[in-house]
């Protein structure tokens, strides 16, 4: 038989899940920040999401990025111990796993689905996520601290995918990867490199009545693609 004609068994797919608001059971560590470092909580929000994206690219230590949240709290100087409780609260907050993405994570387990990680987050917290009890479930972790890129930046999604061609051979397949983020742009730049992406409503905001949670879309498109999950 020639190679042209020989059949070839579609590769399982490996499942992709973005962190903050799809795993994670919230997306607003605030109020915790602001509980060890007071001042006005307007204050804090807007600095802390003002120089996350430096902070997750990696392009700034934890020292500046929580000094300059706690400038605005009136905070003029933090010792390396407070730094510490600022990350280790952050930490805690976004280490809380939704009950129903932890229940999906242990039955995509269970039957030896192959998982990783995509996430904008510090090595600080790349750190953190590696050392959880569900992370033995996951063959690897992209984190964009890690990698001095983020998405929805076309570079983080190459090295996602170059990482799992590793893995498996070689052989870099982007349809076989399914993957789910909360944000729109995100999920456009995974479909344009071939990725088959798809939106997670976020965890822990209001949604409309009758909304889908994020775990139930995935249960079916992980059901329409032949994913194991009973």
């Amino acid at each position: 038989m020639s190679k042209r004609n020989r059949r070839r068994t579609p590769p399982s797919p490996t499942v992709v899940f973005d962190y903050g608001g799809v795993l994670s059971a919230g997306h607003d560590p605030v109020p915790g920040i602001h509980d060890l470092l007071g001042g006005d909580i307007g204050a804090v929000r807007e600095a802390l999401w003002a120089h996350r994206d430096s902070y997750d690219r990696g392009a700034s230590t934890p020292e500046e990025y929580w000094g300059a949240v706690a400038t605005a709290a009136g905070v003029e100087q933090l010792s390396e111990t407070e730094v510490g409780e600022l990350q280790a609260a952050d930490n805690r907050y976004f280490l809380r796993l939704d009950p129903a993405s932890r229940e999906l994570l242990h039955d995509l387990a269970r039957n030896g689905v192959r998982l990783a990680l995509l996430s904008n987050a510090s090595e600080a917290f790349g750190e953190a996520v590696r050392r959880a009890d569900w992370f033995e479930a996951f063959t690897l972790a992209v984190i964009s601290g890690e990698e001095r890129a983020v998405k929805p930046g076309r570079e983080i999604y190459e090295i996602l995918l170059d990482v799992l061609a590793h893995e498996t051979g070689g052989v870099s397949i982007p349809s076989a990867v399914v993957f789910f983020d909360d944000r729109e742009e995100n999920v456009a730049a995974a479909r344009a490199l071939g990725i088959d992406a798809h939106l997670w409503p976020r965890n822990g905001e209001e949604q409309a009545d009758g909304a889908e949670h994020g775990a139930a879309i995935a249960r079916r498109v992980l059901g329409e693609r032949g994913v194991p999950l009973d």
